[in-house]
């Protein structure tokens, strides 16, 4: 099992998949059309038109790994776009909950320091 980090990168196909496509159909829509390159080591998420079902193909050593999921009930919850793009990339926390069944548009982040911060910079320096 390919351990997912948030060292990963994740991209969403936004378009509708057809799932009868195996390893060298969804290598094809990865390099075609989302102008990208499959053996860099970046997650690639494709879903069927009824959502219930979510692809990921990742390149690990020696090849490429396809992980699926079918949900019995339910559909998955995919991001929207604010632009018309056909290429989503969204975090490791967002994939967890699209995994996990949780609403991303109720999920709301609490405030968190930047160490960066002048203030906090400062402190440490003096």
């Amino acid at each position: 099992m390919i351990p997912f980090t948030s060292g990963h990168r994740y991209f969403i196909y936004t378009g509708i998949t057809d799932f009868r496509k195996g390893y060298d159909g969804l290598f094809g829509i990865i390099k075609t059309i989302l102008e990208c390159n499959p053996l860099n080591g970046d997650v690639y998420l494709f879903t069927n038109k009824r959502r219930n079902q979510l692809r990921m193909m990742v390149y690990d050593t020696g090849g490429l790994v396809l992980l699926c999921k079918r949900l019995e009930k339910g559909t998955f919850e995919i991001v929207k776009s604010e632009s018309s793009s056909i290429k989503m990339h969204i975090s490791w926390t967002q994939l967890m909950c699209i995994m996990q069944g949780i609403k991303l548009k109720s999920n709301r982040y609490r405030k968190r320091h930047n160490i960066v911060e002048n203030k906090l910079v400062n402190n440490f320096v003096n």
